[in-house]
């Protein structure tokens, strides 16, 4: 009984992999070490964008980074038809890969032609809507060593076409959005398995231009440096806050949180469920309840400090708590020198330290706004790390480990922007 079932899940895609052109099926380059998308920030959205190129013509197409989004999905309409684009039927081997709703498939000669969907989201309006599971060719650059290496071609790429209104709100220009997520669909599983590197990425923004990076250590060094390699502290991935598993998000466990060394004092709640990474949320956003606390221990250190003697100013939306700027010393590379923040994580030994220039944010003449927003009560997640937040760290996200690597470049005197010049020049 279980072969006849089989059969039209064989059939169909028996079907589906001989329609296929001849030049599409043999398009493939093999990459170098790593793989680079470069990476640069609007100043409009503030969101992370990079350019993606596919189809035989390998047009180029601005998409915006999503760290927690499942897949890349794109507004197929728009631009130059590819010629090497292919719908995945609902009845394919591909379709239940890539984990869409309502897959069915009967051995019907309809349903060969039925293309499979999926379920396509906007993280940035919260919108979605049925897609159509394509394939086609993707093509990235590729670094060796300390050499550019030649752009790697991969066939068979999985992705989704959207309408148009889904593209509501992204930054000008921009197609779709490019899922950095942990299915099996997302960019980083499709490069690992189409050129067998190892299943993790490391990423690096910046407020004028970063990078993300996919592959092996070799290619890592030749452009971060051994030594920042070396210098990455590691924290564990941990399942969604709903505990359905089924997030795509990269979440890690924040236990405390501490301001100038002093413990924040958040009752018996404390920080629940998982303290979420994300790329389409500017700045870090806390729980209402977590962060009026927040704000008042980071008040308390900023006004009533014998080193620091910082003046509060009306607040300027969306923030809630300013300051003046006149007369705060700054440090070349840490900012403006002010209370520091600790997220700590799974010992007091492992914390992610927040300096002045990823706290202080600043908004028009001789002021500056701590970049902390307040999140609601409904939030799926006690805390949210935004992008503002995440400038100038090296992240590295490792899915067979499941744990995410960070390191202050600023501490390293040296930022997103300078490794960027550094792949430029290689």
């Amino acid at each position: 009984m279980a072969c006849i079932q089989l059969l039209p899940l064989l059939f169909c895609s028996f079907l589906y992999i001989f329609n296929l052109s001849p030049s599409y099926a043999q398009i493939s380059s093999s990459p170098a070490r790593s793989l680079v998308l470069p990476v640069t920030k609007d100043p409009a959205t503030l969101q992370y964008l990079t350019t993606i190129y596919h189809g035989t013509s390998q047009e180029p197409i601005r998409v915006v980074i999503d760290l927690g989004c499942p897949s890349l999905w794109l507004y197929c309409s728009s631009g130059r038809l590819s010629s090497s684009r292919r719908l995945v039927p609902s009845c394919s081997i591909q379709c239940p890969a890539a984990r869409p709703s309502n897959v069915s498939c009967a051995f019907s000669a309809s349903k060969f032609t039925t293309a499979c969907g999926l379920s396509t989201v906007n993280s940035i309006t919260r919108s979605a809507t049925r897609g159509e599971l394509v394939e086609d060719i993707l093509a990235v650059q590729s670094v060796d060593g300390s050499k550019p290496g030649p752009v790697a071609t991969a066939d068979h790429f999985l992705f989704s076409c959207a309408p148009g209104f889904l593209l509501n709100r992204l930054a000008k220009g921009a197609r779709g959005m490019l899922g950095l997520g942990k299915s099996r669909i997302a960019l980083p599983a499709q490069l690992a398995s189409k050129f067998g590197l190892q299943r993790k990425f490391a990423a690096c923004l910046s407020s004028s231009e970063g990078l993300v990076l996919f592959g092996h250590e070799p290619g890592y060094d030749s452009i971060v440096g051994a030594e920042t390699s070396r210098s990455l502290m590691y924290t564990p991935l941990v399942t969604s806050p709903d505990g359905s598993g089924g997030s795509q998000d990269y979440s890690i466990n924040v236990r405390s949180i501490k301001i100038n060394g002093k413990r924040l004092s958040l009752g018996q709640k404390g920080i629940g469920g998982g303290t979420q990474i994300s790329t389409t949320v500017p700045y870090t956003t806390l729980e209402s309840s977590i962060y009026r606390t927040f704000i008042e221990a980071y008040k308390e250190a900023a006004t009533n400090n014998y080193f620091m003697n910082l003046t509060v100013v009306a607040p300027v939306a969306p923030f809630g708590l300013c300051f003046s700027s006149k007369e705060i010393p700054s440090s070349a590379w840490l900012g403006p020198m002010v209370p520091s923040i600790d997220l700590v994580l799974q010992s007091e030994m492992v914390r992610w330290r927040v300096h002045g220039r990823n706290a202080m944010v600043p908004v028009i003449d001789e002021v500056m706004c701590l970049g902390f927003l307040d999140g609601g009560f409904n939030s799926r997640s006690s805390i949210v790390i935004g992008g503002f937040q995440l400038e100038d760290n090296l992240l590295e996200f490792n899915l067979g480990s499941s744990m995410v690597g960070f390191s202050s470049l600023l501490t390293r005197q040296t930022s997103c922007s300078d490794y960027r010049a550094k792949m430029n020049s290689l």
